[in-house]
């Protein structure tokens, strides 16, 4: 009797090592397996990808594609503009910017730059366009308007028209 419960006592903790052990041991496996999935982050979440950069004194815009929402997402269309080095930022930020790259100005976008970089920011969007909808003390609301700062930039989500 005492055998029996050695023995299952025994396989218990040899499974648990193994329970243990095994994801380390299978963890290159698994990684392969899921980045050969083809799998991406929605643009709705990441900011789609960037067309392009525009250098202004010191820092630099990047600018992205639309990002239209899919059918059961609860967002509507937006263009994410990144301002980087937020370091190199000046205290307050106005910019124009050209979203569509036909050389006409499309948005101001102003906002204070704070020291402390967990404070909460707010923008103001004027519109200079139809194509883009002006919001004003805009701080983490929605996804299709918002700034936040992440790292060393500072993200602003221009609503898109109607």
């Amino acid at each position: 009797m005492k055998l029996k419960a050695s023995l299952g006592y025994s396989a218990a903790g040899a499974t648990l090592c193994l329970a243990v052990l095994v994801p380390f041991v299978l963890y290159g496996s698994f990684s392969h397996f899921f980045s050969n999935l083809g799998l991406k982050v929605d643009e709705v979440y990441s900011g789609g990808p960037k067309l392009r950069t525009i250098a202004v004194n010191g820092y630099t815009i990047d600018v992205h594609r639309e990002v239209r929402p899919h059918l059961l997402q609860d967002a509507n269309a937006f263009v994410q503009l990144d301002w980087r080095k937020a370091n190199d930022l000046p205290a307050h930020v106005s910019d124009v910017v050209d979203i569509d790259g036909d050389g006409k100005p499309d948005v101001r976008v102003s906002f204070d730059v704070p020291k402390d970089p967990k404070t909460y920011l707010h923008a103001d969007i004027e519109s200079l366009n139809a194509k883009y909808e002006s919001a004003h003390n805009i701080s983490r609301e929605k996804f299709s308007r918002c700034i936040v700062r992440v790292d060393d930039a500072i993200l602003v989500r221009v609503p898109v028209g109607r």
